[in-house]
């Protein structure tokens, strides 16, 4: 609870409350206690187990079971090759095909660089190099994305046994990256593939039956175990409950703020990664910005922070860019984004990073002084003094 009359926040937490000026929420947009599940037709007949990939069970053994793990986003992909360890046979279950690349697991050009320089500037290169390609694939897949489409399939059929229905699998009907492409460490899936112990039914689910599952294409597949890879939910700040001066807070209903803060919320910051790279670029960048902001406000005497949306009314954006369903289940949770910096959440660290160095710091940010703003004699007779 924000309090404009201290200038302070009041954190209840179950051992005790906290009051502090300034909240920095590193909670991450997922739900960590319940991931999505929906409910299928048959399960009650269904005679093996269904195991939930975000409560795995500690002793859970597939050794020699026939498993079906439903999904093919990034826990799916992870977890197919990784069961075929020890499992007789897995199949992942897919409603609609997603793009998968493979890439090494151990950097070949990060471990030339590590022997023939010093850490430091072997480590530097290396960050450059991985957030330029990065940046450089997103562009390209968003430039041309059927040539994008293609080189991937190209990929693929290095990868799978030959004549394998591409098309059939791993030929999506949106564009690259309208969703995140999922990403295989040494194309362990495509091995697991080529070895027998994997394979892929594509369709969407009809029914549990007693031996497994039934496609609605006519397929069956049997299994002992069935892994719901169905995604995860969306929690903005943890679920944290907030108000302004006794006002209750909905982050749906506010703008985002240079990607770290809420519109009409005081003194309040939130790390919010990029969903096309690595989320701690963008974190580390907000923790440098609110640094920052932290330290002008320090230097000009100022207290409290606040960012208000401009007066002339700004079209709003869904402030992830995806046709997933995690996002668009999260529509009513996520808060929003503007048409134009700082109000529009850009997915591109170069920008982002001459923006924080180069651009104002106040822009759009109500600064309000303690001292004038509020009514504590005793603090402003010390003021006073001074």
């Amino acid at each position: 609870s924000w309090s404009s009359a201290d200038a302070q926040w009041s954190v209840e937490t179950d051992r005790g409350r906290v009051t502090c000026s300034y909240l920095f929420g590193c909670c991450g947009y997922y739900d960590y206690d319940a991931g999505y599940r929906p409910e299928w037709t048959g399960e009650a007949d269904y005679r093996g187990r269904i195991v939930h990939p975000q409560f795995w069970p500690a002793a859970m053994d597939v050794s020699g079971n026939t498993v079906a793990v439903i999904g093919s986003g990034a826990t799916a992909v992870t977890l197919v090759p990784a069961l075929a360890e020890q499992a007789a046979h897995v199949t992942m279950i897919q409603r609609s095909p997603s793009f998968i690349v493979s890439r090494p697991s151990r950097d070949g050009v990060a471990r030339f660089l590590q022997r023939s320089l010093p850490a430091r500037s072997a480590d530097a290169i290396v960050r450059w190099k991985n957030v330029l390609l990065t940046s450089f694939f997103y562009a390209q897949a968003r430039r041309s994305p059927e040539k994008f489409r293609q080189w991937i399939k190209d990929q693929l059929g290095k990868q799978l046994p030959p004549d394998y229905p591409i098309e059939r699998d791993f030929s999506p009907a949106y564009k690259p990256w309208d969703q995140r492409l999922c990403l295989v460490p040494d194309a362990d899936l495509f091995a697991a593939m080529r070895s027998g112990k994997v394979s892929i039914a594509t369709g969407p689910i009809e029914r549990f039956t007693r031996d497994g599952l039934r496609l609605e294409t006519g397929e069956e597949v049997k299994a002992d175990i069935v892994v719901t890879a169905t995604g995860l939910v969306v929690k903005i700040l943890g679920g944290i409950q907030l108000d302004v001066d006794g006002n209750p807070v909905a982050p749906a209903d506010r703008l985002i703020w240079k990607g770290m803060m809420l519109s009409g919320v005081p003194n309040l910051f939130f790390a919010f990664g990029y969903t096309n790279a690595s989320w701690t670029l963008r974190s580390d960048l907000t923790a440098r910005l609110a640094c920052r902001l932290l330290n002008q406000m320090k230097r000009r005497g100022i207290a409290i922070a606040v960012p208000r949306e401009p007066g002339e009314g700004m079209e709003r954006r869904q402030v992830i860019d995806f046709s997933s369903g995690y996002v668009k289940r999260a529509e009513g949770v996520l808060p929003m984004q503007g048409a134009r910096h700082p109000w529009n959440v850009r997915q591109n660290y170069l920008r982002d990073l001459l923006a924080m160095h180069f651009s104002r710091i106040d822009e759009d940010l109500d600064l309000k002084k303690k001292l004038s703003e509020i009514r504590r004699p005793s603090v402003v007779a010390q003021a006073e003094r001074e």
